[in-house]
């Protein structure tokens, strides 16, 4: 499936990619805060026993900082390989699939390999600053990438 392409690509426009992406890191971002949750949920319960005094509640019982350091902990952990894996071996995401968006290697629209796809995943961080400004390009740029499509040597088309 992905080493069929067209002889001239249908490169996946600003907006569309922009949807596919509030779906995916929506659901990520959703799975994050129920395992979040969950740990904290452990956490609180074993360290109840321990007290001779009725604890406080869940959520004051633990520091801001730490439930935010978690949370941001979970969702690396789980958006790496989802990001990762999804690009390298399937050249796509679930929520791409859906829109029929596909992570191609620029020069030839064949796989991505591991390191495009981890240099591709790193540079999301560099797109995102400042204010998002390397994701908008991609409505821009002739070929519609983003700065982590050129930094990476990818492309997003559409089949």
């Amino acid at each position: 499936m992905i080493n069929e392409h067209p002889a001239v690509p249908r490169h996946a426009g600003f907006w569309i990619r922009l949807v596919a992406d509030f779906l995916d890191s929506g659901a990520l971002t959703v799975v994050s805060w129920v395992l979040e949750y969950a740990v904290l949920g452990v956490i609180y319960w074993v360290w109840s026993f321990t007290q001779p005094e009725p604890v406080p509640g869940l959520l004051k019982a633990f520091d801001p900082l730490m439930i935010q350091v978690l949370n941001i902990g979970i969702y690396m952990s789980l958006s790496f390989p989802y990001y990762v894996i999804g690009h390298m071996k399937y050249g796509t995401t679930f929520a791409k699939r859906l829109f029929r968006i596909y992570v191609v290697n620029q020069g030839d629209l064949g796989a991505l390999t591991m390191r495009q796809s981890i240099v591709r995943y790193l540079a999301y961080f560099v797109s995102a600053l400042p204010l998002g400004a390397g994701y908008t390009m991609a409505g821009f740029h002739p070929e519609k990438r983003a700065l982590h499509d050129l930094i990476a040597g990818t492309s997003c088309i559409r089949r």
